[in-house]
């Protein structure tokens, strides 16, 4: 029989908060989950805490890889699920003891092939929350699923339990070796899925660690990055005739890259890549 559904949970150098992570999955009240995590070539000494809860769970299965980014790791992942829905978790978060099975029955009960959980934000300082939904709405249209998604300018897939199948149907798979991958999957899971449904009372935990490279500071590397995406989800928007807000179309930058560099060296000269701004239509965060 097939699992209900498949975690998958990516990690790289979170030794710290990885057993938080791994209690939260393996004390899921749904029966019928596997837990998928994936190794991806992390220098720290997660594989061994992986490798002790596989041992004591034979729930869990453990895949490792020379390093590929957060959207390589997911995709491995991916390709070793066997559930009917997938969900994906990242290695220093955690998720409420109920959080598979209400959003499985929710899933079920309004035949959608998107559910969607809150997300709650934790910083050390304080936690606030990126969307909070406080009862349960279902949407077929796209412009709707956008909208009930908070998309602009959070592209999350985290906070969503996905039918593996639909997945299969569009061919989704994560961009590898950049930042933002989210940000292409996300728009397509929503222009192009299925039913979606927000299910109240369900929380993602997702913790702003500073010392992970998942959720680290910008980066030239990450600031073309957001660009791009920004620049590919507005012309998606467009020829899906998704409408946005005229905020979330303004270019994510504000001078170029090479005078962000300068600056940071005490220099200034011109440069030809963009500096994001924190008010443009993709969310800060990026993924390793």
């Amino acid at each position: 029989m097939e699992p209900k559904v498949s975690i998958i949970i990516p990690v790289y150098n979170v030794e710290p908060f990885l057993a938080r992570c791994l209690d939260s999955v393996v004390g899921q009240t749904l029966r019928g989950i596997e837990i998928i995590c994936v190794d991806d070539g992390s220098p720290d000494r997660s594989i061994d805490i992986l490798n002790r809860y596989a041992a004591q769970d034979d729930r869990i299965r453990v895949i490792s890889q020379e390093n590929r980014g957060l959207g390589g790791a997911r995709n491995r992942g991916f390709d070793a699920a066997t559930g009917e829905f997938i969900l994906f978790v990242d290695s220093d978060d955690w998720i409420d003891p109920a959080y598979c099975e209400r959003l499985y029955e929710a899933a079920r009960e309004a035949e959608a092939d998107i559910a969607c959980a809150s997300m709650l934000k934790i910083r050390p300082s304080y936690s606030k929350w990126t969307i909070h939904y406080t009862e349960r709405q279902v949407a077929a249209e796209a412009q709707e699923k956008f909208r009930l998604c908070r998309c602009p300018p959070d592209f999350y897939v985290m906070n969503k339990l996905l039918r593996r199948e639909m997945l299969l149907r569009l061919g989704l798979r994560f961009r590898e070796r950049v930042c933002y991958e989210d940000v292409e999957y996300t728009m397509r899971l929503l222009g192009e899925g299925g039913v979606l449904v927000t299910v109240p009372d369900v929380v993602y935990r997702y913790v702003v660690n500073g010392a992970s490279i998942t959720k680290s500071r910008q980066t030239p590397k990450k600031q073309q990055d957001k660009y791009l995406a920004h620049k590919a989800f507005v012309a998606y928007a467009d020829a899906r005739g998704i409408r946005l807000d005229a905020r979330f179309r303004r270019p994510p930058f504000v001078r170029p890259l090479g005078t962000y560099v300068a600056e940071n060296q005490g220099v200034r000269r011109p440069g030809d890549l963009p500096v994001v701004r924190s008010d443009s239509g993709v969310a800060e965060t990026c993924n390793r």
